[in-house]
């Protein structure tokens, strides 16, 4: 199997797994999916400028590598999913996880097949670094939970339970109290 095709898939197969989430889920933690594929892009853009790694393989037409836009933000969602609003589990699953992903699936995998190549930076010590940034992208996902609130009543529509801070601006309201 090509590495084009290994990268693509990795692409293409995390995207799918999110038939599987609640729609509610999805809206949900897609913000913090984003905010972990953004700053994970500050990292392995600072990682290759100074020499951290190298990528020689790239899917066309993508710069970038295809794992930044398909298992970063897909996996963050599926963590929050089952670990949010429990920190240590959080924590824990994530270095797990990043201790996996680098160590066995970047490291060993794709670095016998010549995709990564980590030059000045041990795994390790890549590992260490995505999980703090795993903390960062946890207090970004309770801050992001602060611009909603809480309804007062339970309605079968919304599963959360979860409406805009702000309430909406009615015309009909102001020219009634006139």
């Amino acid at each position: 199997m090509s590495n084009q095709t290994i990268l693509s898939a990795i692409f293409i197969l995390s995207w799918l797994t999110l038939l599987f989430m609640k729609k509610a889920d999805i809206k949900r933690f897609m913000p913090v999916g984003l905010f972990a594929t953004v700053t994970s892009a500050m990292i392995l853009e600072a990682g290759i400028t100074f020499g951290w790694w190298v990528y020689p393989v790239k899917l066309y037409p993508l710069q970038n590598v295809p794992y930044l836009y398909g298992p970063i933000p897909v996996a963050t969602m599926w963590l929050f999913k089952f670990t949010y609003g429990r920190f240590w589990l959080y924590v824990g699953a994530d270095f797990l996880l990043n201790l996996l992903y680098t160590l066995v699936f970047e490291n060993y995998f794709l670095g016998n097949r010549g995709v990564i190549q980590f030059q000045s930076v041990s795994p390790m010590l890549d590992v260490f670094m995505t999980s703090a940034l795993g903390v960062i992208i946890y207090a970004y996902q309770i801050w992001q939970e602060g611009i909603f609130v809480r309804s007062e009543t339970m309605h079968p529509s919304r599963s959360l339970n979860l409406q805009p801070a702000l309430k909406p601006f009615n015309n009909n309201e102001d020219n009634a109290e006139k």
